[in-house]
């Protein structure tokens, strides 16, 4: 791995996870610095950020994390209807009994997970299996370019999640339903069954990241 793939991984999971904050500048002399780079690599990195849209530059005055606002949300969930209504069709041509069987593996540790939530839930480890179903069942499509764009709009999404301090136990245990009901119409080798069962669980989670943004406004906290 290069110098560039190296900042690029550390300055995206540290956007990703908070560490930087939404609004917070990015110097890249000081983060090359801190990394231990010289400046280029950095500057390459943050390239390769703003692409995706984690990373905003203003014509003097600077290089920021990208703010985490309502219409960042709008333009993430629109863009994920988009896909994965365009590849509903394709994912019901293309999945096997395995590979469905596969993603009810991943459903199966997930439940588990809520089952023992009283003991204390493991919320990263349940978004981290939220995240895998979405990720493979975009990738039974078999269309690359859908599968990067998701990947990186699920980026996006992990940042909102990581805005959320309340109790995160009854929108997983929605959000978990709405995920079997998209297992079962895969099931099924029903198209238009999944693609609503797609659409009711993007909308959902939608207002859920709408949800957080009010919570921190009217606490006055800024999504930065």
């Amino acid at each position: 791995m290069n110098l560039t793939d190296r900042a690029y991984r550390e300055l995206r999971t540290a956007i990703v996870s908070l560490r930087i904050r939404p609004g917070e500048r990015l110097d890249s002399g000081r983060i090359g610095a801190s990394l231990g780079f010289s400046r280029a690599p950095v500057v390459e990195a943050l390239n390769m950020l703003r692409a995706e849209g984690l990373v905003t530059s203003r014509r003097r005055v600077g290089t920021f994390a990208t703010e985490v606002g309502r219409d960042r949300i709008d333009e993430v969930f629109d863009a994920r209807e988009m896909i994965e209504q365009r590849v509903a069709p394709v994912v019901i041509r293309n999945v096997s009994d395995r590979q469905i069987d596969d993603l009810a593996d991943l459903l199966g540790e997930a439940a588990a997970l809520l089952e023992t939530a009283g003991a204390g839930f493991d919320y990263p480890r349940f978004m981290e299996l939220d995240q895998r179903f979405h990720a493979e069942l975009i990738r039974l499509s078999e269309r690359a370019i859908y599968v990067k764009w998701f990947e990186e709009l699920a980026a996006h999404m992990q940042r909102v999640r990581h805005l959320f301090t309340g109790n995160p136990l009854p929108r997983s245990r929605e959000g978990h339903r709405e995920h079997e009901a998209i297992l079962a119409a895969l099931r099924g080798r029903d198209v238009e069954r999944l693609r609503a069962a797609l659409l009711d669980h993007t909308r959902r989670s939608r207002a859920g990241a709408e949800d957080i943004l009010t919570v921190r406004e009217g606490a006055g906290t800024p999504a930065g």
